[in-house]
Formats: structure tokens, C-alpha cells, sequence
């Protein structure tokens, strides 16, 4: 389908001291869709696992933004996300982000 994008991500990070070891597995999925071909709105689910943590964070986002094509594969696109978090330890509340990102297209 035209303008519709499927993202997926994984990343995987820790952190390590004399009193905490974080193993820490990421992930996204989601979907975008370029309105006019030029202004992408996006939906994911976003979340991490974390070694011995209680609870693993996990955040529905949804973002808006321009795309700004450098070429026919490439573009830059800065934009505003919101991030809903879906588990209360980690935080009670929404963020707010502003991002630029890179695509490329195939």
C-alpha cells in the first residue's frame, strides 16, 4: 500500500555497577502513514525487558511530523511525539518528545 510504513526495532543496552546489573532488551512495533505523501503520523507500542526488574516498562506512542525527502529513498523527518505509558511504575504520566529521524525506503 502506498504511503504506509511498518516499523519494527530491537536494541538491546545494561548497565553495570558494584550494586545493579541491567540487561535491558528493547523493542517497537508499529505502523506510519504518510498523509499527502509528506506528513507521516505514526502508532507504536514500545517496551523493554529488563533483567530482574519487577516490571518491564511498556509506552503506546503516537507521533506526527514532515517529511523532508532528500532524495526518491531518503528522507529526514522531525516531528512531536506522545508517549502513554501502560504500566504505572515507571511513570503516571504522558511524554512529550520532539524528534528528528531518518527513512529510507525501499
Amino acid at each position: 500500500m502506498d504511503d504506509l510504513a511498518l516499523k519494527v526495532g530491537l536494541g538491546y543496552g545494561g548497565f553495570k555497577n558494584d550494586d545493579f546489573d541491567s540487561n535491558t532488551l528493547s523493542y517497537k512495533i508499529g505502523a506510519k502513514y504518510y498523509v499527502m505523501s509528506k506528513f507521516p503520523v505514526g502508532l507504536d507500542l514500545t517496551g523493554a525487558s529488563i533483567k530482574d526488574a519487577d516490571e518491564n516498562p511498556l509506552w503506546l506512542g503516537i507521533q506526527g511530523g514532515y517529511a523532508l525527502f532528500l532524495g526518491k529513498n531518503v528522507a529526514i523527518e522531525p516531528g512531536i511525539r506522545y508517549n502513554h505509558s501502560l504500566n504505572d511504575n515507571y511513570t503516571d504520566k504522558g511524554v512529550f518528545q520532539v524528534n528528528v529521524g531518518f527513512s529510507l525506503f525501499f
